[in-house]
């Protein structure tokens, strides 16, 4: 007689069990509240320094250089809150896990390695594909 597989590790019609459901759900609000905390902490401690209280050319360089790298990691903290926002969005509608381009299941590995992905493997490596065909088509380069 073959046993019965218990109903929270059946899969859901995302391809994920009902346990993996909940551990992405949990990492991603997790990670949400990091990136929160960490924008609003390096917003404060970036916004600090006043570039008129310097005194010397050499120091206001090195602030300079100091608060674009400050500023480009920020930008990239907010771009990914966004992703994470948008991927525990998908929770409510019951979406999480599916390809947006193919509406498949995305896969486990991949959502283990990225939890806010928004495409499968398989289609992102498409859409690269044909990404890099259209910018050596495009005139100049």
């Amino acid at each position: 007689m073959a046993a019965r597989k218990s109903s929270s590790s059946r899969k859901t019609t995302n391809g994920l069990t009902q346990i993996q459901w909940s551990e992405f759900n949990k990492i991603l609000a997790d990670k949400r509240e990091e990136l929160r905390r960490s924008i609003i902490n390096r917003r404060d401690r970036d916004s600090s320094v006043d570039p008129s209280e310097i005194i010397e050319e050499l120091e206001q360089a090195s602030t300079g250089q100091h608060q674009d790298v400050a500023l480009r990691i920020l930008d990239k903290e907010v771009k990914l809150l966004r992703e994470v926002e948008r991927a525990l969005k998908k929770f409510e509608n019951r979406e999480y896990g599916l390809c947006e381009g193919t509406m498949e299941p995305i896969g486990h590995a991949r959502l283990k390695a990225r939890p806010w992905a928004r495409y499968s493997v398989t289609h992102k490596e498409e859409l690269e594909r044909i990404q890099r065909e259209q910018s050596t088509l495009r005139p100049g380069r």
